[in-house]
This record gives structure tokens, sequence and C-alpha cells, in this order.
């Protein structure tokens, strides 16, 4: 992935913005102690996808600003306990264009207000996500060989929607298994076997006798391959001459640490907070105030896996993920967020990959610095690949 000289230039978050009076109903607005009011609305692209992240401030003229909030993940926002009478909504959010909006705060029903923000940087290329032909690490052999079909796979999503309490309740309903129960112990067969199907573990066959299934959280998986007889497994999970796969086989995929966004604190600072602070400690900086850009590592590329309800719906979709590169080339997962998106399914994706990315660092006047970084990426549905059943 190249960059060019001219990369994406970022607005500061706190660029001040002249603004012109509202004439005569400006001198409206009620002195301190009198009624407010409330004003929500939302923040959306010139296209109409919502932003979250941006920063928004009610300023009256002669009163300078009373009140700021951020938009949500939905582009939504309240700002409640504003004077009465006009004021203006000003809206600014790094790589956007900032803008303002007149609004009537009365006593009654709150008032609405929609901005329009126009993307104004030129951004890094596109990590385009074509299906998932372009996987790697671990699960990449999984869904290449759950593409090709010759097993029964479920995904982290498929083990979420069924909700088992156990590992054996997963396969209850999988046509040509079954449960024996031993006492306390659960005991699974595959297609009249009378011994345990051979059981893989990230890639490492457990030949230590028959495995407790249930003793597994099935909550801990990234997937699941089951296979019934030899002839269907494929020749990296054949066994040895201690154990075969003549009675099956079952291979685990863990998950790879905790995908979801860390829930903040009370009080805690946003994302988008966080980096406003930062670039007003001069801790970090935009695109437009660094001598060279950082960019990701494009010989190690890291593709987001395709969200598996949207892959078989052959859904595309985009997100423009925001964070700040440190100096050490690893990305600041504290300040993580999707600046828009199309699909909320799609954001943990690409949180994973990012976290696991690795940048060339920014450099401003001969050392290296934090940048803000905000990288677009797009899902292709791949109509090539199998459908499974």
């Amino acid at each position: 992935m190249r960059m060019s000289r001219s990369m994406h230039r970022l607005v500061p978050l706190w660029v001040a913005i002249a603004l012109t009076g509202l004439g005569a109903t400006g001198a409206r607005a009620q002195s301190a102690g009198a009624a407010t009011g409330t004003v929500r609305g939302t923040v959306n692209t010139t296209f109409g996808l919502p932003i979250g992240g941006a920063q928004l401030r009610l300023r009256i003229p002669g009163r300078g600003t009373t009140t700021s909030v951020e938009s949500d993940d939905n582009g939504t926002f309240t700002a409640a306990g504003v004077p009465l009478g006009s004021a203006w909504l000003v809206a600014r959010r790094i790589g956007y264009r900032p803008d303002s909006v007149a609004v009537e705060i009365t006593a009654g029903e709150p008032a609405r207000a929609t901005v329009q923000l126009e993307r104004i940087a030129v951004e890094l290329s596109t990590v385009r996500v074509v299906g998932r032909r372009d996987v790697n690490g671990p699960m990449a052999g999984f869904y290449r060989r759950m593409d090709y079909g010759s097993g029964r796979f479920f995904t982290a999503a498929d083990l979420e929607r069924r909700n088992a309490a156990r590992m054996t309740d997963v396969f209850r309903m999988v046509p040509g298994m079954r449960i024996e129960s031993r006492g306390l112990q659960n005991a699974v067969r595959i297609r009249g076997s009378r011994c345990a199907p051979l059981v893989w573990l990230d890639a490492q066959p457990l030949y230590a006798g028959e495995v407790d299934l249930d003793a597994f959280d099935p909550r801990t998986f990234e997937g699941i391959e089951i296979y019934s007889g030899a002839a269907s497994v494929p020749v990296e999970f054949q066994g040895n001459q201690r154990m075969s796969s003549a009675c099956g086989t079952i291979v685990l995929w863990s998950k790879r640490g905790e995908l979801r966004e860390r829930k903040r604190k009370k009080d805690e600072p946003t994302p988008a907070m966080r980096i406003a602070q930062m670039i007003e400690a001069g801790e970090a900086y935009v695109a437009n105030d660094v001598d060279a850009s950082a960019r990701p590592d494009s010989a190690n590329l890291v593709r987001p896996i395709y969200p598996d309800s949207l892959f078989d719906a052959q859904t595309p979709g985009r997100v423009l993920a925001e964070f700040v590169v440190s100096v050490n080339g690893e990305p600041n997962m504290d300040t993580f967020s999707a600046v828009t998106t199309t699909n909320r399914l799609f954001v943990e994706p690409v949180r994973r990959a990012v976290r696991e990315q690795r940048f060339a660092p920014a450099v401003r006047k001969g050392r290296l610095v934090q940048q803000v970084m905000q990288l677009p990426f797009e899902f292709v549905p791949d109509s090539t690949a199998r459908r499974r059943k």
C-alpha cells in the first residue's frame, strides 16, 4: 500500500471557526438562571452516513460557548440545559470541513438540527476485503476449507446464535452425530463409530485418550470443524499411528484475545476526546503537521475477516477507522473508533485487524512522533466463493 507525499490532510479538532452574527434575533438569548431547552440532532456525511465522535458546541453571540457534546456511533447527539433563544450549533471532526447551523431553542419541544460535514481529507489507499480470499493468520485455512465444503463448520457467529451452555450441546443437532451419557461425562460419536473422534486444538492433536469436550466453553472458540470420516479429513488433520481419524475428527480454533471495545468507565474520555487531548498537548499530530505520514506495513497487511452473516448475505460495506499510531509503529487501541460505517457488524473485524497491524511511524522535524490516522476499509462480497449450505 503506497502513500504519496500529498497524503490525506486532516483538520485539527480545535480549529477556530469565524461565526457571523444572527442580527436582532440573536439578542433574545436569556440571562443566566432563566429557563433552558434542549437541542437534538444528527451529524452525517454528505452521503448520509452517520459520523461518530464529532464535537458539537452551541454558541450564542455575545456569550460564547454554552454547551459541548459529542455525537455517538449513530451520529446522534443531545445538548440539554441550553439557554433559550437563537444560537449557532458548530460541528467539527478531524478530516471534515467544519460547519455550523442556526438553531432556535424554546422551552417546549427540543430543537432539531442536522449537520452535514464534507470530507476534505485525501485518504490513505483503501484496505479492500474481497470475500475471504485474503484472510491470513490461524483462521485462513479454516475459511478456505469452509468454502471448499468438505466438512461441517461453525463460526463464532454460529456459536453465538446457538448460545450453547456446553460443547456437546453444539453437536446435538449435527446430522450423523450422537451424544452418549456416561455417568458425569458426555461422549461424542460420529456415524455409528464406537471409538472417540480425534480432537485437534489450535492445530495441535490431543492424543492423550478421549477428550472431554464439555471441559471447553463453546464461547471461547473462533471456529469448529467436524469431519465424519477419514476420507473427508484434510491431510493436515489425518493423525498418526497412535491415533487415526477413522472415527471422525473435530478441530477447535480458540479466539485470539478479546475482540470487543473495552467498556469505558464513567466520565472516562471517548476515543475522540483522547485524540483531541493528545493534539492539544502536542503529544500527537495530524497528517498535514508531519513531514512523513504514518502508513501500514504493506508487506504484512492484515485484512479483516468478513463478518459471517454479511458474507453469506453478500452485503458490501465500508468503515473509516480512526486511531493514533505510536512512535513504535503500534496502534493505540484506546483511541480507536469508527468515524463512519455502513454497518456496525463491520467494525469489530476492523478493530481486530488494526490491533494486529504494524505501521511505519510518522516523522516530524527529524524525529518519530505519534500521528492520528484515518484508514478506510472496504468489504466486497466474493461472488465466486462457495456458499455454505
